[in-house]
């Protein structure tokens, strides 16, 4: 990877992370109830870096920018899980595809989510230390994986039609 290259990943990287922890903490917005947790969008974002990005670069992006929005609404406790949780959900996708819509992504997309409710059920179980009470809003967290999937192919298919990887790939940086 050439130093151009490099950079353009890092800045990228950068732009993710802060887009991933705005939307999380401030845009859509839902509180579930369960231990300050909430319903948000940003996981379209992280699924969206996860195929724009190489894998290692989308793993930061996914967890800085997410775990900055922890500190960010005062959840210090789910900090560690969310950069673990987070890191893991983007390993599924890949960015080598020639599209970003394709079967491994779409495929990704479930597998994601459900490492993101699982991971967040088991964080809080042991946050907790009660295995039950996170049951009581699984059902919300459910909501999540599912509308950010949704929006990820719909944004996804939007962004291969104007050829988006062509554009961030030709796109120099002086």
């Amino acid at each position: 990877m050439n130093t151009s290259s490099k950079t353009k990943n890092i800045v990228l990287t950068a732009l993710f992370a802060a887009m991933i922890c705005i939307t999380i903490a401030f845009l859509f917005h839902i509180p579930t109830g369960f231990n300050n947790g909430y319903i948000h969008l940003g996981d379209t974002l992280i699924y969206l870096a996860a195929v724009l990005l190489p894998t290692p670069y989308a793993m930061v992006a996914a967890a800085l920018g997410a775990s900055l929005a922890d500190i960010l609404m005062g959840g210090m406790i789910w900090v560690i899980p969310t950069i673990i949780i987070k890191s893991l959900m983007v390993i599924f996708f890949t960015s080598k595809a020639g599209n970003i819509i394709c079967r491994r992504n779409i495929i990704a997309v479930f597998i994601a989510g459900f490492v993101g409710c699982f991971g967040y059920y088991l964080a809080g179980a042991i946050i907790s230390g009660n295995f039950i009470a996170p049951l009581a809003t699984l059902y919300l967290e459910l909501i999540q994986p599912l509308v950010s999937g949704i929006i990820f192919v719909v944004v996804g298919y939007s962004l291969d039609k104007i050829n988006i990887r062509e554009k961030i790939s030709h796109a120099s940086v002086k």
